[in-house]
């Protein structure tokens, strides 16, 4: 992406403010005009008063009044209307900031889980904060006078070959000779600020993943090799940095030089040309105050051009980001079909994550409403993407998911997820009160559907003897609890939300083997009448299943309840062994 197709969707991204936008471009250029106009009119002033000195005619303030008005009035005029474009231009580059910040945040949260298992939280953080705090600059300097600077001179300039063309050609060729400086630099230095922010982002994952990892990093006596660690990749960045400083720096120095010899080249010009008759003095008071004019307007659009350089490798991040697709998203036919009943259904179902290997294959399996079916298997046999498919984490490659006899593709994913509720194997709740986690899929839940929820999830106590009780703050993914109070928050937070169907995902395997007892038995309770799907390791927790489904490598391999399971001398038979939950089979003791 160039440069200016860069800048483009930035300004693309103003929304609603565009006629705001349109409204400053348009006051900018009228402050262009009027700047441009006093030096005209200070020439002919000039002009007047050496055309009657030399003429020995005397002049009169009445004589002067109409240029000296006009002059006085160009000068008083763009005071108040600089202010205010450049209040005008604050609060929009503020809103906007504000604005595209809540855009970005809503597109990452309906980002696929695929796409935040690659991409780090830390780098996404900053990518959004740099991003929208990069375009608001961007906005604001444009628009509070680098706008007034590219309309002098891409409009303003060539129409001084009205007044004198001989200087104005020579104006016109120092710019164009400090403008093809600039873009030197500017092609010089693209791939190396580039590879600073591939450093600046590697700096913060590695902050991010640190802070977020404070007791590993403690307890392992991490802490001189993380520091040393953030000190190598800081040390990468100046050396990336460095050679960018210097080539703008040579940049200022050339805006500087080009300064001092556009002034000493136009006067040396205009005394020329008025010794042959070809300028007049007032026209050489003109070029040099354009030529000091355009100078300053050159440097404020230099300046321009480099913040929107340091700032390009952060906004093609931040519009790489807005540009990634759902991988799940609304079917534009899709339905709100109200609480469901619960009755599930597998048709030929094939999941891949890399369209090479399948990590689900043809499964098919029917679940009646209020029916608990646990999935057990080795690691990696298809048990999580299973379920996963159940919410639409992603969609199957072949086959269908139904709920009610719905393809719940045809569902809207709000009214599909409305209907589930999911209990992950990690906790993973947020840094507020303890309220506000179970409230965050229901949030108008009364204190009596909170308290039967706490019961219920065996959390009431732990929760009462909290210095705040509800209103206690959990820390940073829950870390001033212990494991197994977290994940009693999460069962009740997912009971608190009165789903049809619930998706256990190793949610007891936290807990000590007594309150795992009290909670499958209070489990028992809760779940009844709700399609129920468990995904356990230890089998001792889905003995009570009505049914257990037996994956091995994506498929499924044994289906039935568990006495029917064990009396088949399969799969599940050699996991129930292997946890001592039955004794060596029949073979085996013919062996010994």
């Amino acid at each position: 992406m160039s440069i200016l197709s860069l800048y483009m969707r930035v300004l693309g991204l103003l929304g609603r403010e565009k006629y705001l936008a349109l409204v400053l471009a348009l006051a900018n250029l009228a402050l262009a005009t009027a700047q441009f106009a006093e030096p005209v009119l200070f020439g002919r002033i000039i002009d007047r008063l050496s055309g009657a000195q030399g003429g020995g005619q005397p002049l009169t303030y009445g004589d002067l009044a109409p240029l000296l008005a006009a002059w006085a009035g160009f000068a008083l005029f763009s005071i108040p209307a600089g202010v205010l474009v450049a209040l005008y231009a604050d609060r929009l580059a503020h809103r906007r900031r504000l604005a595209v910040t809540a855009l970005y945040f809503e597109h990452v949260l309906h980002l696929p889980l695929s796409f935040h298992s690659q991409v780090h939280s830390g780098r996404l953080l900053k990518i959004m904060l740099e991003g929208a705090g990069g375009m608001s600059g961007l906005w604001l300097s444009f628009f509070r006078e680098n706008c007034a600077s590219l309309a002098a001179l891409v409009i303003l300039l060539p129409l001084s070959l009205a007044l004198n063309w001989r200087l104005a050609v020579l104006l016109i060729a120092l710019v164009a000779v400090f403008g093809v400086l600039t873009n030197f630099v500017l092609r010089r230095t693209e791939a190396l600020q580039q590879t600073v922010e591939r450093y600046n982002s590697s700096l913060a994952e590695q902050a991010s993943d640190a802070l977020g990892n404070v007791p590993v990093i403690q307890s392992f006596t991490r802490i001189d090799l993380e520091a040393n660690a953030l000190r190598r990749i800081i040390d990468l960045v100046l050396a990336a940095q460095m050679p960018v400083l210097t080539w703008w720096a040579i940049a200022g120095v050339g805006a500087r030089a080009s300064a001092t010899l556009t002034l000493l080249a136009i006067f040396l010009l205009g005394t020329w040309l008025n010794l042959h008759g070809l300028a007049t003095v007032g026209e050489i008071v003109m070029f040099m105050n354009f030529a000091t004019m355009l100078i300053a307007r050159l440097e404020q659009v230099v300046g321009f051009f480099n913040s929107l350089f340091m700032q390009a490798p952060k906004l093609k991040d931040f519009f790489d980001v807005l540009d990634a697709e759902p991988q799940v998203a609304d079917s534009p036919f899709a339905v709100d079909p109200g609480r469901l009943q619960g009755r599930v259904a597998f048709d030929h179902v094939t999941f891949s994550y890399d369209g090479r290997r399948h990590a689900v294959s043809d499964v098919s399996f029917e679940a009646a409403p209020g029916e608990t079916v646990a999935l057990v298997g080795a690691t990696g046999s298809g048990k999580s993407t299973t379920l996963g498919l159940l919410h639409r984490v992603f969609d199957p490659i072949h086959g269908r998911v139904l709920i009610d006899g719905f393809d719940i593709r045809d569902l809207t994913l709000a009214s599909l997820r409305r209907n589930i509720g999911v209990v992950f194997q990690e906790p993973m709740l947020f840094a507020r009160s303890i309220e506000e986690n179970l409230r965050v899929g229901r949030p108008d839940a009364s204190a009596d559907d909170i308290r039967a929820a706490l019961e219920l999830a065996q959390a009431e106590a732990f929760v009462a003897r909290q210095s705040d009780g509800l209103a206690t703050i959990v820390g940073e993914r829950g870390r001033a609890l212990s494991g197994g109070e977290r994940q009693r928050i999460a069962i009740a937070r997912a009971l608190l939300k009165n789903p049809p169907i619930l998706i256990f995902d190793e949610a007891t395997s936290a807990l000590d083997a007594a309150t795992e007892r009290e909670l499958q038995a209070a489990l028992e309770t809760a779940t009844r009448g709700r399609t129920t799907f468990v995904i356990a390791h230890r089998l001792a927790t889905i003995r009570a299943a009505d049914r257990i489904i037996v994956f091995d490598h994506g498929e499924i391999v044994e289906n039935g309840t568990f006495n029917d399971l064990i009396a088949k001398n399969g799969r599940f038979a050699d996991l129930a062994r292997a946890q001592f939950m039955v004794g060596p089979s029949a073979s085996a003791k013919e062996a010994t």
